[in-house]
């Protein structure tokens, strides 16, 4: 088992408080890759820290953020549930939409959800069925609805917020960002600023009548954002109103709103920035898991921590596998060192090979009433939900994550 079964010693009372997952991940000399961006005063931006860094302080860029790290593990996991083995027998709530469907392995909130909170099962509301409220209402002595229903709140981390009393909320036991460390001279600016063209081979500048306009918008209409159409639509009437030109011309308007003709390339818009390599700060609580409760004895409690342990290793380990962060921020796989604590632990091999088995046996020791049997919770997300939902207003996204 190469090392991993060890690791259930340090869920119990004496263990070490972390298993520490450094790494580094190379990245093409001279390359400028993407951070992540949030948003600040309507614009797009990057996050720039002060770190403590290889026995200094030093400034560095966010290259991707804890929650978004969480949600690569968590598609680590999916992956491995498509592809079989121990994964598919974790058990999840799945939302049915008509043209989808979300696990709570994709929803923000977990367990506790607006869409599976409004959804329906059987007819009734979700949160009338006796599962849900055994979930919602678990407290931290007996965690055991929420393991044998969504093992990823507990994992991951979940809040019930919205509910009016008793809201269990859940630390995120996984923890981890990707930064890099960037040029902190006064007088230079670490941020590459540009952005890209756009060429039209009929023409840079394409002009159209209001008539025309009108026309070739309305062909869009249920494809292209209603926000987008609705602006364009607010033109062609400004348009219309002004009249002729002094010129005596037709009034025209630009079709550049609807993706026709070019745009020239620009050097106001952030992005990127230049670093040697991306690092990754990573933890996972031990001492988190190690106070969690599942309602049964001690050796119990230890069994089901080794399952999220193991669960949580092997979400990571499929995430790792591929490290696709966004465009234009391509870097190489990592090199990682695994730690207790500060002692280094070169046994411990947490590849995608050696994961699933630590995973397989971790199962297999769990009690019945707490085993992983592969159910899921199936509920009916509302149908209203699914037809109100439209994509963002056409603008670039506030944040790369």
């Amino acid at each position: 088992m190469n090392g991993l079964m060890e690791l259930r010693e340090h869920l119990e009372a004496g263990g070490a408080a972390t298993l520490n997952l450094p790494a580094t991940y190379p990245v093409q000399p001279g390359a400028v890759v993407a951070p992540a961006r949030y948003a600040a005063r309507g614009a797009a931006t990057f996050v720039f820290e002060t770190r403590f860094v290889d026995g200094d302080f030093r400034r560095t860029v966010l290259i991707d953020s804890k929650q978004s790290q969480s949600n690569r593990a968590e598609e680590g996991l999916l992956l491995a549930r498509r592809l079989g083995g121990p994964a598919r027998l974790i058990p999840t709530i799945r939302v049915r939409y008509p043209h989808r469907e979300l696990t709570d392995l994709e929803l923000p909130h977990r367990a506790f959800d607006a869409h599976i909170r409004f959804a329906t099962q059987n007819g009734q509301p979700v949160v009338r069925q006796e599962w849900y409220q055994r979930l919602r209402d678990s407290q931290h002595d007996d965690l055991s609805a929420v393991f044998t229903t969504s093992p990823t709140s507990l994992a991951f981390g979940a809040w019930d917020s919205s509910r009016q009393q008793r809201q269990l909320r859940l630390r995120g036991l996984y923890v981890s960002e990707l930064f890099g460390v960037v040029d902190d001279r006064p007088d230079v600016d670490p941020i590459s600023r540009r952005s890209g063209a756009r060429l039209d081979p009929l023409g840079q500048n394409i002009y159209l009548t209001p008539e025309a306009a009108r026309r070739l918008a309305q062909t869009q209409e249920g494809e292209m954002s209603p926000k987008t159409l609705k602006d364009f639509e607010r033109k062609i009437e400004n348009q219309e109103k002004a009249g002729k030109t002094s010129e005596g011309q037709e009034p025209t308007i630009s079709a550049t709103p609807l993706g026709l003709g070019g745009i020239p390339p620009g050097t106001e818009t952030p992005f990127g920035v230049s670093v040697p390599e991306v690092r990754r700060v990573r933890t996972i609580s031990l001492a988190g898991l190690r106070r969690l409760r599942f309602g049964g004895s001690h050796e119990d409690d230890v069994k089901a921590r080794t399952a999220l342990l193991a669960m949580i290793l092997l979400g990571a380990a499929y995430a790792d596998q591929n490290p696709e962060i966004r465009a234009y921020c391509d870097i190489g796989t990592p090199r990682a060192r695994v730690l207790l604590d500060d002692e280094e632990r070169a046994n411990l091999d947490l590849s995608v090979e050696a994961c699933p088995g630590f995973l397989e046996r971790a199962l297999r020791e769990l009690p019945g009433r707490l085993a992983w049997r592969g159910h899921d919770q199936v509920v009916d997300g509302d149908p209203e939900l699914a037809r109100g939902a439209v994509e963002d207003s056409g603008k670039e996204s506030s944040s790369a994550e």
